[in-house]
């Protein structure tokens, strides 16, 4: 019969090795507000690289109204004011009246949301086993399609368009062997890192990637 001395010598390299293979789980993401600061994120950098396309040099010198009414639910909000921005960062000149207007200039969206991917390599829904996560992979994307017209109102007549643009960003994050999660895409969110300071005792977590 074994001492309780090498029992524990036995015992102890058994619970490390568990913990080892446990990996370290992530934490369960939850907000306050409607969306998810990842995906405000996702959204409002699709935004700002659909208006930064934008040329407005057509409109300089004309006295400009801004229509959003076509922005939907979006025409209070960051795309409007990002709009206002660009347009008078090159130097068109706005008024708050279509009546103060010579040119009256829309604004059209398109697409505006997120989309979520989720791939989960494993055993799972399996009644007499328990699930094996083995690798996951989840994807959120986030899209804005924007088109703006610019228009004189004495004549009715076109004098601008921006065609169509449109602009993504996404944002990844992958689990593999208990390890994890990893995250990448265009754009950095400081709530989905690695506390590596507490989690640095893990052997895989000490080595320079």
């Amino acid at each position: 019969m074994a001492s309780p001395r090498r029992r524990r010598w036995v015992i102890l390299p058994l619970l490390l090795s568990a913990a080892a293979c446990g990996g370290c789980r992530s934490i369960v993401h939850s907000t306050d507000t409607s969306a998810t600061g990842s995906q405000q994120l996702l959204l409002s950098s699709s935004v700002d690289s659909v208006v930064c396309s934008f040329d407005f040099q057509p409109l300089l010198g004309r006295r400009c109204y801004l229509d959003t009414r076509s922005l939907g639910a979006e025409k209070d909000g960051y795309v409007t004011y990002r709009i206002r921005e660009q347009m008078i960062s090159q130097g068109v000149r706005l008024v708050d009246s279509s009546d103060d207007a010579d040119v009256v200039v829309e604004a059209g969206l398109a697409a505006y949301g997120t989309d979520s991917q989720y791939d989960d390599i494993g055993i799972t829904d399996v009644d007499a086993l328990p699930d094996v996560h083995l690798c996951i992979r989840g994807t959120q994307y986030g899209v804005a399609k924007l088109s703006m017209f610019a228009w004189e109102k004495e004549s009715g007549a076109a004098i601008w368009h921006s065609g169509m643009m449109r602009a993504d960003g996404y944002q990844e994050y992958r689990k593999c062997l208990g390890t994890g999660p990893y995250y990448s895409g265009t754009i950095q969110h400081s709530a989905n890192r690695i506390d590596r300071a507490r989690l640095g005792w893990l052997p895989w977590l000490s080595i320079r990637r």
